[in-house]
């Protein structure tokens, strides 16, 4: 198994559900999924993989599928997504900046996560094209390599703001009173959290073994409280639509600046 999401996400919390399912971990950062020319779905180097949803679109749109989702993902610990797999792109600016909102960022530098992240880069995206903008148009985007890199750079000074992973943001507000502070102007989506995938060879035994092996994991107490660390509640079962709201609000993207 690989993740692509750590270490926004606890590396103990991918660390905890490999030996829960009996599998080797490996981790690859700076991105929030494969490079499609360096796929290790393909190349036979990864069976499962942790990656953002945005990233399973780009493994599986115009081109040879290489995964598959094994159908589990997780529920944040947080009022707003009403116990739901579902999360949100935070707009943070820092405690005595003077922006209200998304808008008043025209011009202004933002912190992004890398350019495979929903939620630290396409939500912004997405949302901008909504309201007939272009992200590098409408300000500086600054791609930091990390949600934690970019919390970093806005308190800092270095960026005047930064759209962050709620899950992350809200486990940082509990150990950083810097972080508790900053201002949250909008939270974009929600969308869905990030999914588990599988190669796409696998058989449908082999995928419900996982499925099944990664639910049960929220009825071990040492899971329970590595969720709970990492600002989850549970592992949750998923449709086989998970992803469609993030396929077709990239295609939407595409289509508008292909025009």
């Amino acid at each position: 198994m690989i993740s692509y999401l750590a270490p926004g996400h606890p590396a103990a919390l991918f660390e905890a559900l490999a030996t829960h399912i009996g599998v080797e971990l490996g981790f690859e950062v700076g991105r929030s999924g494969p490079d499609p020319l360096d796929d290790p779905f393909v190349t036979g180097a990864a069976d499962l993989g942790w990656v953002c949803s945005t990233s399973f679109v780009e493994l599986t749109t115009d081109r040879r599928a290489s995964v598959r989702e094994v159908g589990v993902a997780w529920v944040p610990d947080d009022p707003d997504v009403a116990d739901r797999p579902v999360y949100f792109s935070d707009v943070v600016v820092g405690a005595d900046s003077d922006v209200q909102s998304l808008a008043e960022l025209a011009g202004h530098r933002i912190g992004c996560n890398d350019p495979a992240s929903l939620s630290g880069y396409h939500a912004l995206r997405i949302e901008l094209d909504r309201r007939g903008h272009v992200a590098d148009e409408f300000a500086a985007v600054v791609m930091t390599g990390g949600h934690h890199h970019s919390l970093s750079q806005l308190l800092a000074g270095g960026v005047d703001a930064a759209v962050v992973d709620s899950i992350v943001r809200t486990r940082r507000t509990r150990d950083s009173p810097e972080i508790a502070e900053l201002r949250v102007i909008e939270r974009l989506g929600p969308w869905p959290t990030q999914p588990v995938v599988m190669r796409i060879d696998a058989d449908d035994a082999e995928v419900d073994a996982v499925r099944t092996a990664l639910l049960s994991a929220n009825d071990d107490p040492e899971i329970r409280k590595v969720l709970a660390a990492s600002a989850l509640t549970r592992l949750a079962a998923t449709p086989d639509d998970h992803c469609s709201v993030v396929r077709t609000s990239m295609a939407g993207l595409a289509a508008t600046r292909s025009n």
